[in-house]
């Protein structure tokens, strides 16, 4: 009897301790705690343990929490008041961040894509991380906009988001070593804060689209671009640190502007909307033209080797070859190859047929002698079309004042 009394008591003690946690976990709040917190230890093994990198896995690995938040909450549509105008400075903002970046590589120089840039090989190269992205921001903008007003939640989640970066890249550095720890929260964690406290605020105060394109624009260029600026790690990662500061200052005070005058909508007039357009595609083509992603590349000439004919200072647009193309170059033309890693600009003197390929001999005008290297059709990149005097001055003066 008393045996039987005392496993009553402990059945009344288990279904008081359901009952609580129930209540508790009636709180939307408390929920979107046990998801955080059970995505974040996830991750953190994953990290220590498993070091499972691929996207599709990562993708994987988060979906369950989207579909237990969806579960959960439901799904509703981001009518967001002032989600246009957020979209539209981060896209100017990133645009003005290439255009800089790829203005400063005219004098750094410039590194090549180690991917391979054949349509079906972007496709499969950035179609991973576009599930990644696609998955990562819709259960940021479920986690964060159901999580107002809690603390604890914001940090647990941010701690979880932060993680999913580590996650991406950890498979690259050995944690266990003090040399590869500190690497991986240099190059990887310290970004990852800042970008992160930008993706959370705009999903919670515009949802997940802005958070969608910035993440596209900054993330899938190193599948698609041919070139980029050559700064070195440190300084790459101290620049992709410094621009989400800069767009949620930009963004914070948009904000505090409309509410200052109690904006009840985004209303853009026609001038500027006009001149944003103008601004947006002067950038766009100055960014095009110095990626060499198009079939023009700008150049600035920061020697006088080819003077008189292209002087110091100048800016010469590259008509980019194709292998098909190549045979058509004739002596006399002036040819845009890759010597050491830097981009040469001189004219091509004699052409050699070796088998059924190619090598070039080049000459700057204003050099005595013929270069010393055999340029072969794989360092090729393309023929001068046409010069624009002294524009470069600037890039070169400040390339020279860096260098000395």
């Amino acid at each position: 009897m008393l045996f039987y009394t005392k496993v009553l008591k402990s059945g009344d003690n288990m279904k008081r301790v359901l009952n609580t946690i129930l209540n508790w976990l009636h709180s939307s709040q408390n929920k979107i705690l046990v998801i955080e917190i059970i995505m974040a230890i996830s991750l953190l093994f994953n990290s220590f343990v498993f070091k499972i990198a691929k996207p599709y896995e990562i993708s994987l690995l988060l979906l369950p929490f989207l579909v237990i938040s969806f579960f959960l909450f439901g799904y509703e549509k981001t009518n967001y008041r002032n989600k246009k105008d957020v979209i539209l400075n981060i896209l100017i903002f990133i645009l003005i961040y290439y255009f800089i970046t790829y203005v400063l590589g005219l004098f750094t120089g410039f590194i090549r894509n180690s991917y391979s840039l054949l349509p079906i090989n972007i496709i499969k190269n950035t179609f991973p991380i576009i599930t990644v992205i696609l998955v990562s921001e819709l259960l940021r903008y479920q986690i964060f906009s159901k999580s107002k007003g809690s603390i604890l939640c914001l940090i647990i989640g941010y701690i979880a988001f932060v993680l999913i970066d580590v996650n991406m890249m950890v498979h690259l550095y050995d944690v266990f070593n003090y040399t590869g720890l500190t690497k991986m929260i240099c190059l990887v964690v310290f970004p990852s804060i800042t970008k992160n406290i930008m993706l959370i605020y705009i999903a919670r105060r515009v949802g997940y689209s802005s958070n969608i394109l910035y993440r596209f624009l900054t993330e899938l260029t190193m599948y698609t671009l041919p070139i980029f600026p050559d700064f070195g790690e440190y300084i790459n990662i101290l620049l992709k640190t410094i621009l989400p500061i800069i767009i949620v200052v930009r963004i914070n005070t948009m904000f505090n502007y409309f509410e200052e005058r109690r904006i009840t909508s985004s209303k853009y007039n026609n001038k500027r909307m006009i001149a944003y357009s103008v601004i947006t595609a002067m950038l766009f083509i100055i960014v095009t033209l110095t990626s060499g992603y198009f079939r023009y590349q700008a150049l600035s000439i920061g020697s006088g080797s080819m003077e008189p004919k292209i002087g110091k200072g100048d800016v010469v647009i590259v008509k980019r070859l194709k292998k098909v193309e190549i045979p058509n170059i004739k002596k006399g033309d002036v040819l845009v190859h890759y010597h050491d890693n830097k981009i040469i600009v001189h004219r091509v003197v004699k052409i050699i047929k070796v088998k059924n390929n190619l090598n070039f001999i080049t000459k700057g005008d204003n050099n005595n002698a013929r270069d010393a290297w055999i340029i072969k059709e794989k360092d090729v990149v393309g023929t001068v079309s046409m010069k624009i005097k002294y524009i470069g001055m600037p890039t070169v003066a400040l390339n020279e004042l860096l260098n000395r």
